[in-house]
């Protein structure tokens, strides 16, 4: 198993070196702040566990090994980013804080889950929220769960989880926009979503529509 500083260093490796050159310690330690001393045992180590080629005063470069955890690394950092900013709303300078610590703990399983909750879709690769979701419930069998901006006029569906912060949600279930709550879109516009909920009609914007997640 690979400690957290292990694959931050090999992280750090990988992001200086994408032109495949070597790395000098003296830059790690720079980019780490850590001392050249400490460096240099980093690397000594990570070279005898075979995750990079180590040649004293030519620099470190990163094995099949070394690259396969760097990538998986970067991977995990840009699920959590996506997840915190696109879907929770979060500061991109927190969520960045915030990423960098979660992914060292990441799990394989919710790494799978961010990966469907956050799938891109085919006609839009830059899009961070998934246009169709599946995900299991309990006392059902792989659910069909989209965010609310897949929706078009007169489609109803099931409200599952809105994915915003408390203040939104306090607001949107006093309008009857909750969890468990049915609403149905009344009308679309290029910018928003008119619904009809148990309390009434409300109206929201594309970037909130992405975050209410419906069982259909």
């Amino acid at each position: 198993m690979v400690s957290e500083s292990a694959e931050m260093m090999l992280k750090h490796i990988h992001s200086l070196s994408a032109a495949g050159d070597r790395v000098r310690t003296t830059d790690l330690a720079q980019q780490t702040g850590l001392t050249p001393a400490t460096v240099t045992e980093m690397v000594q180590r990570l070279g005898s566990e075979g995750f990079l080629d180590y040649q004293p005063y030519h620099g470190v470069l990163l094995t099949n090994d070394g690259l396969q955890v760097a990538a998986e690394m970067e991977h995990r950092f840009d699920l959590l980013q996506r997840f915190l900013v696109k879907v929770l709303g979060v500061e991109q300078g927190e969520a960045d804080t915030v990423a960098c610590r979660m992914e060292h703990i990441l799990t394989r399983d919710i790494e799978t889950r961010l990966c469907n909750l956050l799938g891109i879709s085919p006609d839009d690769p830059e899009a961070a929220v998934c246009q169709e979701l599946n995900r299991d419930c309990e006392g059902c069998a792989h659910p069909s769960v989209t965010p609310l901006s897949r929706l078009g006029a007169g489609d109803e569906a099931r409200v599952r989880a809105i994915l915003d912060s408390a203040d939104m949600t306090l607001s949107l279930a006093s309008a009857g926009l909750k969890p468990g709550a049915t609403v149905k879109v009344v009308a679309t516009s290029d910018g928003g979503w008119s619904l009809a909920t148990p309390q009434g009609e409300l109206s929201v914007d594309k970037q909130l529509a992405q975050r209410i997640i419906l069982d259909r």
